[in-house]
């Protein structure tokens, strides 16, 4: 399937029509990617993962900050997290071997070694020889999880905080979808919880998580629009704006010749 960036920000755009609350994230200047090496290549991207993370810049200095974690960059074997500092809502490139400490927010959770939180949390592949031996001994079926549906939990989450409130009633309905789609992964219930609570999207990475989504096949895509319809209308009723974005997602499918059956 092709759905051409400028259709999914002309849908987007439907969304935040004449709108007053703000967006989920206030959007801050985009992270360009940025490049390393000419050999750098986005392993990850649409993630829009909230951290707290204690890092070694580039001055030598240890900086604390909450990180909007953006995409994942990998070059010449190093893996580099490429995202938002929060306090100053500006792009920052940080190399994994130069963090210190992340902290799932939303669980306290601690991760001493980056490359465990990097393969646990962010779905990307890291070498064996760089993870923890707990995390050797231990895999994680979470990081199965956020690989099957980690682009559909960034895309509804959005959809979850686009009138500025994080209703848990949505939220369920997202919590609900995942699990639907992971019958066979064994994981704690409490895991899914903080991993959607942190999740912090904004529209660059709805558009990025929303392409991924619209690009997998007409089964899975028909289970994400069910459940973008029962977020939206979780509170008994649906916006016409967002009513709007669904009929123009929807005709974008059927023009891929994707016969997708919604009631709306």
């Amino acid at each position: 399937m092709n759905i051409k960036a400028e259709n999914i920000n002309e849908a987007i755009a439907l969304l935040n029509q004449n709108r007053v609350a703000p967006s989920p994230i206030a959007a801050p200047p985009p992270p360009s990617i940025q490049k390393i090496t000419t050999d750098s290549k986005e392993k990850n991207a649409g993630i829009s993962l909230l951290v707290f993370m204690i890092y070694q810049s580039l001055s030598g200095n240890l900086k604390q900050r909450d990180i909007l974690i953006r995409r994942v960059i990998q070059s010449h074997g190093e893996l580099y997290i490429d995202g938002i500092a929060m306090d100053k809502r500006v792009p920052r490139l940080i190399k994994a071997s130069s963090i210190r400490e992340i902290r799932d927010i939303s669980s306290g959770r601690i991760y001493t070694n980056p490359y465990d939180f990097i393969q646990n949390r962010l779905s990307v592949a890291v070498d064996q020889n760089k993870l923890s031996p707990q995390a050797q001994a231990q895999p994680n079926d979470f990081v199965r999880v956020i690989e099957r549906t980690g682009a559909e939990m960034t895309a509804l989450m959005y959809l979850v905080a686009i009138d500025g409130h994080r209703d848990k009633v949505e939220r369920e309905k997202v919590f609900q979808y995942v699990k639907s789609r992971t019958t066979d992964l064994t994981y704690d219930d409490s895991e899914l919880s903080d991993y959607l609570i942190s999740l912090a999207p904004d529209q660059e990475c709805f558009a990025t998580a929303l392409t991924k989504v619209l690009s997998q096949t007409q089964e899975i895509i028909q289970k994400f629009i069910e459940a973008v319809l029962d977020v939206i209308t979780a509170d008994g009723q649906i916006d016409k704006r967002e009513k709007d974005f669904l009929v123009r997602i929807m005709d974008f499918l059927e023009e891929e010749g994707y016969n997708i059956v919604v009631p709306i």
